[in-house]
């Protein structure tokens, strides 16, 4: 037999040969069929299905040549084949007795069901395949391709169901990777999922195969160690931690050090839901955070770490119900000038939160949970939209001389409050913004330096004051008074309550007002008691004074009948 040639779409007829992942497959019944049917159709006792590959003809299937599944591509009439379309017959066939009743249409149509067939194979695969993508998708995270938080409360929830047939043991791994906000902030989100992703591979690269890592979503990380016991999920965690202590991540000039606060929960039969356990490992993470971060807490039935945390989701709840409700109210404190009266009120702003009940809940008892959940900046948004109501509403403006917003320090990290509370400002004109003084903690504006020096720079050209609170409770210098442009600084309680008793406090006052008089800022002395407090604050030259001396916290409509026309400071 002449080799044949070989066709001018050899490549693409290869690719599409291949992409049918027939080659080599097991015998299949439908093909077998078709040949045998071929074979009593032509009266030949041979008849085959074949597939012309680079170098060899292989039979999907065959009848009258058992044992053989491929020829060389040389000795193979189906080489000739694929040169043209139908079936291919020797020279005189037409004229073979054995093809008087002329079944070559037949063998056609044999031969399309052999292709379709075949090509139903591709399109089956092809299914599964697109059926495959769409199931790793729906189950993975994008950004690093661990399992995500659907899927991994999936297997969760079936562990769960494992330990309550055999008691088995296993172990849930909660990770929030320290400082990563650090990193991101600084090089950017897209530098930020680098870090992400390369954590991700370390946390591999500590655990079994057979464990699932997932990412959670933001920097929060998850890990089941299946038939793992507490004492060696231990183990294991604190690999993990010790792998993260020498880690570093690189960007451009810069090396960054981050860590690992992980929280463990053993697997057991006391939890009968995914939402319990995985509510039990955040707050053991976020005890091994406060505990100094990059180590591991086990989570124990009587751990008072975990008891706090839990009692801050709850007052998360109750926070949320809160702020949909509308169950804040704004209470306000006077702050009296101790040198020239002046006129008009000044009040600092307090939050309270109104129970069902109608009773009110101290601001200390809520706040700590607020920043925890992230939900301190959607409390500052109520406060800064109900104060300049309450200021626009005032029948005559002129009686409240400065109303200030104590502002938490996530705000003062939200680029996006920023905004709304710019376009506040400016929805609410000159006359209301010069009325309102904003109130920044020491410590969020030194934790927040850059950004809070833009967003103190843009709301005074509104025309809005800047307090500087608790002043001396951090343990910064004086230095960056140069770099935040404030109107008042508060000095923190704590040296005020015993300013006439403890030396050390009367010389730390004494140093803020000097310091202050020397930047241009005026004074106030928070926490006054004491009447002799108060007269020694007068004699060190402080400029205004606050406390339960001077005046209880009361409802804000209130402060106009007891304020007159003295001066105060209001700060909300």
């Amino acid at each position: 037999m002449l080799t044949a040639q070989k066709p001018d779409n050899e490549q693409s007829r290869l690719a599409s040969l291949r992409a049918l992942d027939v080659l080599d497959s097991a015998p299949e019944a439908q093909f077998n069929t078709l040949v045998r049917s071929a074979s009593l159709l032509s009266g030949t006792p041979i008849a085959l299905l074949s597939l012309i590959d680079s170098g060899r003809q292989w039979f999907k299937a065959n009848t009258g040549l058992p044992g053989v599944t491929e020829t060389s591509r040389d000795a193979a009439f189906c080489a000739h084949t694929i040169l043209q379309d139908g079936v291919l017959e020797v020279p005189d066939a037409l004229r073979d007795p054995r093809f008087a009743d002329n079944p070559l249409e037949m063998l056609r149509q044999l031969a399309h069901v052999a292709a379709t067939a075949l090509e139903g194979r591709r399109a089956i695969q092809q299914v599964r395949e697109t059926s495959g993508e769409m199931h790793y998708h729906a189950t993975h995270d994008a950004l690093t391709g661990l399992v995500n938080r659907s899927e991994f409360e999936v297997r969760l929830r079936r562990v769960l169901q494992k330990v309550g047939e055999d008691h088995s043991e296993h172990a849930l791994l909660y990770i929030d990777i320290d400082q990563f906000k650090l990193v991101n902030d600084s090089c950017g989100h897209a530098i930020g999922d680098q870090l992400l992703q390369e954590v991700g591979k370390l946390f591999a690269a500590t655990i079994r195969a057979r464990d699932t890592l997932a990412r959670l979503g933001g920097d929060e990380f998850a890990i089941i160690l299946e038939h793992c016991p507490a004492e060696q999920a231990q183990r294991v965690a604190q690999q993990i931690c010790d792998a993260m202590a020498n880690f570093r991540f690189a960007h451009d000039d810069r090396s960054f050090r981050v860590g690992a606060s992980i929280g463990l929960v053993p697997v057991d039969d006391r939890w009968t839901t995914t939402a319990a356990i995985m509510q039990a490992a955040d707050a053991s993470c976020y005890a091994a955070k406060e505990a100094g971060r990059n180590r591991v807490h086990l989570w124990l039935d009587t751990d008072t770490a975990i008891r706090v945390r839990a009692g801050e989701m709850q007052w998360a709840m109750r926070i949320e119900h809160a702020l949909d409700q509308n169950q804040f109210v704004l209470y306000g404190q006077r702050i009296e000038d101790l040198g020239q009266k002046s006129q008009g009120i000044r009040a600092e702003a307090l939050l309270r939160m109104l129970q069902d009940d109608g009773d009110l809940v101290p601001p200390g008892a809520f706040l700590p949970a607020a920043e925890r959940f992230h939900l301190a900046s959607r409390i500052d948004r109520w406060v800064l939209q109900h104060a300049l109501a309450w200021l626009q509403g005032l029948p005559d403006a002129r009686v409240i001389r400065t109303l200030s917003i104590n502002l938490s320090g996530q705000s003062i990290g939200d680029r996006a409050f920023h905004r709304h509370a710019i376009e506040s400002f400016r929805d609410a004109g000159p006359r209301i913004c010069a009325q309102v003084c904003v109130e920044i903690t020491e410590t969020a504006a030194v934790t927040n330096m850059a950004d809070a020096a833009v967003f103190i720079k843009q709301i005074r050209a509104l025309g809005v004051q800047v307090a500087l609170d608790d002043f001396g409770a951090g343990a910064s210098s004086f230095g960056y008074l140069k770099t935040l442009p404030v109107d008042y600084l508060k000095i923190d309680g704590q040296f005020v309550r015993d300013v006439v008793d403890d030396p050390m406090d009367e010389a730390a006052v004494r140093c803020f007002a000097e310091v202050a008089h020397i930047v241009g800022v005026k004074t106030v002395a928070e926490f006054v008691d004491r009447p002799e407090v108060l007269a020694k604050l007068r004699t060190m030259g402080i400029d205004y004074a606050q406390g339960f001396l001077l005046h209880r916290p009361a409802p804000l409509s209130d402060l106009l009948l007891a304020g007159g026309a003295k001066g105060v400071a209001v700060c909300a």
